[in-house]
């Protein structure tokens, strides 16, 4: 079955077809990992101990509206993905008909590993706007979509008739996006850090990768969408166990036991707890990367050293920025005001704090600036300095909060 790929690297290769184009390279990236996880369905899995994983993922795409290019990413993906023979539905869709859409889904496959014929209801949703499809505070449909990314065996919800029914093989792939200060107006404070956010691969940005002012797409590009899209459908048929290789597992085991380790001494790659809930799950979301860099790659369903590395390399890439996700999103009455001033003093690295007064005066009077700069100097992120030449306090930006 290998030789029936046409491309060594699946994702190296949407690398190289989307170069032309503003996103930055992370968005490029997890768009592409979406597209795999679709295409694999919930026919590709891994056992492991009572449990049984599957490749779907939740990954959201934050940046501050229009200029990231959150939204050109997700249409270049989009754009291969439609073209696939798998189940994607509407973005702006109510719940009760994304459940009908799901139920609807049905099909069936033979185990590559069992020969077993099962039944499974796979779909991907892809929503530029992740404010349309989780509406405002939406805490049903937040615990629905919870429950779906686990891709239960069966899952049971009540009908319009008060009674109930049930979908048999459950899988969901998301890929959404979205600015950070949406995020205040669709999730309930108590579901930041809880069950739905945990199982989120939150993907920051805060501006475009290049400036391309006349995107061009050429023979080239055009002759790989064709070869993307043969590949993406041949990693489609795809079905049956992936698992480590002896090497990559004991690497894996290795990675495990350090990690755990480095939770317990309160050294967490991410030292933000939002993020309690994902920390968590990050040795299932690295599993479940390393399932889509492996079908990447071949379709020889093991997971290599290299698999797993390359994994682990992208996933702590990615979280190097999540904390940026939630920005204001907390309890102080400070904390939106406190996060959009971090963001511009980190972006300008240095800062005269008469032009953060002119830039932030309709939100920002001199007391409420003098708590803002205590807490960036408790954080040790910014460095308050005094210009000899003006006698004008000067914002230095020195670091991400440890």
């Amino acid at each position: 079955m290998g030789s029936a790929r046409e491309l060594s690297n699946w994702i190296a290769a949407y690398l190289k077809y989307t170069e032309n184009t503003e996103p930055p390279i992370s968005y490029h990236t997890w768009t592409a990992i979406s597209l795999i996880a679709g295409a694999l369905q919930r026919k590709v899995y891994m056992p492991w101990g009572h449990d049984i994983l599957y490749p779907n993922m939740y990954i959201v795409l934050i940046g501050p509206s229009g200029r990231a290019r959150k939204g050109t990413a997700m249409n270049i993906g989009k754009d291969i993905l439609k073209d696939v023979v798998i189940s994607m539905t509407s973005e702006s869709i109510t719940r009760e008909a994304l459940i009908r859409d799901m139920k609807e889904a049905i099909s069936t496959f033979t185990d590559s590993t069992t020969g077993a014929i099962k039944f499974h209801c796979s779909i991907t949703t892809m929503s530029e706007e992740l404010s349309v499809f989780l509406g405002q505070n939406d805490v049903k449909f937040l615990a629905d979509l919870t429950d779906w990314y686990d891709s239960r065996d069966s899952w049971t919800y009540r009908t319009k008739g008060a009674g109930t029914d049930q979908i048999q093989g459950v899988c969901f792939n998301l890929l959404g996006a979205t600015a950070p200060d949406w995020l205040q107006s669709i999730l309930p404070q108590e579901a930041v850090g809880g069950g739905f956010t945990s199982r989120i691969i939150f993907v920051a940005e805060e501006d475009k990768g290049k400036t391309v002012p006349e995107p061009i797409l050429t023979d080239a590009e055009r002759q790989l969408r064709m070869v993307l899209k043969r590949d993406l459908e041949r990693i489609a048929t795809l079905s049956g166990e992936i698992s480590f290789t002896p090497e990559a597992k004991a690497t894996y085991i290795s990675w495990y036991k350090d990690y755990e380790k480095k939770i317990s001494s309160d050294h967490p790659p991410i030292d933000d707890p939002r993020f309690s809930g994902y920390l968590d799950r990050r040795s299932a979301h690295l599993r479940k990367l390393s399932m889509v860099i492996s079908t990447s790659r071949g379709m020889d369903k093991l997971i290599t050293l290299e698999d797993f590395n390359t994994a682990d390399r992208i996933l702590t890439a990615a979280e190097k920025k999540m904390p940026r996700t939630f920005g204001g999103l907390g309890r102080s009455q400070y904390s939106d005001i406190t996060e959009r001033i971090l963001v511009y003093i980190r972006k300008m690295k240095e800062v005269k704090r008469s032009k953060l007064m002119q830039k932030f005066y309709r939100d920002l009077d001199p007391q409420t600036l003098d708590i803002v700069e205590e807490t960036l100097k408790r954080m040790k992120v910014v460095k308050v300095i005094m210009d000899p030449g003006n006698g004008e306090v000067v914002y230095q930006f020195i670091g991400e909060a440890k």
